[in-house]
């Protein structure tokens, strides 16, 4: 699949392209360290009564990729510099049943991404843990895939991060007397942050 428009980061003085846009929050170069994505909203439930059957647990999250990411070299006649990776949101919306099918560490599902015309992204989740009781915490792990086709070359980068959420320090909720369980982002207005680090990549990768 081919995507138009990549955005590139110039060098000073270089004219830029018709079909190049150029980005007003350039990304650092691939040898830094990457920035943390952005947990805005959360939000699990484990309902007495659902569809998926009376120990389904529901989750719902909203991350973010706030930052522009280099995805490959541009060709020194087209100004040099980057380009680079969109940035990108997802929404998270997983139901599940733990049980021996389907213990966690293989509770994995894809969130639906936001797409541009010049890169396309992939989210995934991977719920590790959610313990109700004695102590409420939550450990979960994403991965995000980017592709972008620019100048002849299929960039991509795939990273992965994960985080522990507990209720009392960025979690609150909790279970009542028949057992059911919520929790939510704090205040509701807790940025989460996860630290992603590189785990594959072909071009600009540092």
């Amino acid at each position: 699949m081919k995507f138009r428009n990549p955005i590139l980061i110039l060098s000073p003085g270089i004219l830029s392209q018709s079909n190049i846009v150029l980005s007003e929050d350039p990304p650092l170069p691939p040898w830094y360290p990457l920035k943390p994505w952005e947990i805005s909203s959360l939000r699990a439930h484990n309902p007495a009564k659902s569809p998926y059957d009376a120990n389904a647990t529901s989750l719902e999250l909203t991350i973010a990729n706030p930052y522009y990411i280099p995805a490959g070299p541009a060709p020194h006649a087209s100004g040099g510099g980057y380009v680079a990776f969109d940035k990108s949101t997802a929404n998270c919306d997983v139901h599940w049943k733990e049980d021996s099918q389907t213990p966690y560490g293989n509770l994995k599902d894809t969130c639906n991404s936001t797409q541009t015309d010049s890169t396309r992204a992939e989210w995934n989740i991977t719920i590790n843990q959610i313990h109700d009781d004695p102590a409420h915490y939550m450990d979960l792990t994403f991965s995000l895939v980017y592709h972008l086709y620019a100048y002849g070359q299929d960039m991509y980068k795939l990273m992965a991060g994960s985080i522990r959420v507990q209720v009392g320090e960025s979690l609150e909720g909790g279970c009542d007397d028949d057992g059911l369980c919520s929790y939510s982002l704090k205040n509701d207005s807790t940025l989460l942050l996860v630290q992603p680090t590189l785990q594959e990549c072909r071009l600009a990768c540092g």
